[in-house]
C-alpha cells in the first residue's frame, strides 16, 4: 500500500499542479468531514466510465477518477500553460467530495441496497455532510412502488430524487455558488 506522500508525488508526476492540488484537497476534505480515516488511493485525472460522470469511485482499486473537462478553466485565460488557479476549484472540490463520500461508505464495510447512491449509508453520510455545509436538505432512500403498472420512484417529501442524490453536493448548491469568487 502507497503511502500519502508517495500517491502525491506519482499525481505530481502525472498531472503536475493539478496533481499536487487535487492531493492537498483530498487531505483537507478527509480531516474536515471523514475525521482523516478515509484511506487515501491514486486520484486521476481522465474519463470516467462511459464518460458520463464528473467523478468516480472504484472500490477494488481504491481509486478517485476526475473527470477531464473538470480541468478546463473556469474563466477564459490567455495564458498557454494555465494552472490550478484557473480551476473551479467549489466545483472539482465538491465531486472531489462525493467520490469521497463512496469512498467512506466503501471503507467502512460497503452498502446493501439498491445502488451506490440509493442505500442508507450513503445517504446518512449525505445528510451528515450537508447539515456540515450548511445545505438544507433531508436525503431518504428511495422506495419504488407500481402505479399504473410501471415501477416508479416514490420521493418523500423534501427528499432528493435520485440525479440530486447521485450529484450531490454539486446539485444542491446555488446557481451562483460555482461562480463566486471563492
Amino acid at each position: 500500500m502507497s503511502t500519502f506522500a508517495e500517491l502525491k508525488i506519482e499525481a505530481i508526476k502525472a498531472f503536475g499542479n493539478f496533481g499536487e492540488w487535487v492531493f492537498d484537497e483530498w487531505i483537507k476534505l478527509n480531516d474536515a468531514f471523514f475525521y482523516g480515516e478515509n484511506i487515501v488511493g491514486e486520484i486521476v485525472w481522465g474519463p470516467t466510465p462511459q464518460d458520463r460522470s464528473l467523478g468516480y469511485y472504484s472500490p477494488d482499486e481504491n481509486l478517485i477518477v476526475l473527470h477531464k473537462t473538470l480541468m478546463r478553466p473556469v474563466y477564459p485565460t490567455t495564458h498557454i500553460k494555465w494552472e490550478p488557479r484557473h480551476l473551479n476549484k467549489r466545483k472539482v472540490s465538491d465531486v472531489l467530495l462525493h467520490e469521497m463520500i463512496h469512498q467512506r461508505v466503501h471503507q467502512t464495510g460497503g452498502w446493501e441496497g439498491e445502488n451506490s447512491h440509493n442505500n442508507v449509508k450513503f445517504v446518512n453520510e449525505v445528510n451528515r455532510i450537508a447539515k456540515l455545509l450548511g445545505i438544507n436538505i433531508k436525503a431518504k432512500v428511495i422506495q419504488w412502488q407500481t402505479i399504473h403498472g410501471k415501477i416508479t420512484p416514490c420521493v418523500k417529501s423534501g427528499g432528493l430524487n435520485i440525479e440530486e442524490l447521485s450529484n450531490f453536493p454539486y446539485s444542491s448548491r446555488s446557481q451562483n455558488y460555482y461562480y463566486e469568487q471563492s
